[in-house]
């Protein structure tokens, strides 16, 4: 009979066990997120199996990045989301009067030719009176 292709759940386990010793040095909440990703990789296991036969590590390293990026991306949007909300809140209090903006916001315009001057000189910037 021919040579069997390694499943994707032997090679994770192959590079969890080759990475023990990475792990061991890692400090615990290190370790966790080691622990989580490889666990989000098992999720591309499909790419993990289009893999050459002799390598293996660099497609489940892939797979991690990939889980890692998609993790920062959701965090990214999610941190907008609160961005617009907290500006929509700030907007209807200061709207109603409940807060006073102690400086304003600067011109965008201005902010394109920031590199030419120093931050403080800005007009915009700078604090209101009482």
């Amino acid at each position: 009979m021919g040579q069997s292709t390694p499943t994707t759940t032997i090679a994770l386990d192959t590079f969890t066990q080759r990475y023990a010793q990475f792990r061991s040095e890692l400090q615990p909440r290190e370790q966790a997120w080691f622990d989580e990703l490889v666990c989000r990789a098992r999720r591309h296991s499909n790419a993990i199996n289009r893999r050459p036969h002799m390598d293996f590590e660099r497609p489940v390293m892939l797979a991690m990045l990939l889980e890692g990026m998609r993790l920062m991306d959701d965090q990214g949007r999610e941190l907008d989301l609160l961005k617009k909300d907290l500006q929509e809140a700030l907007d209807a209090l200061a709207n109603a009067g409940l807060v006073a903006r102690r400086v304003h916001p600067p011109d965008p315009l201005l902010l394109g030719r920031l590199g030419q001057t120093r931050l403080a000189d800005h007009e915009a910037l700078r604090p209101v009176p009482a």
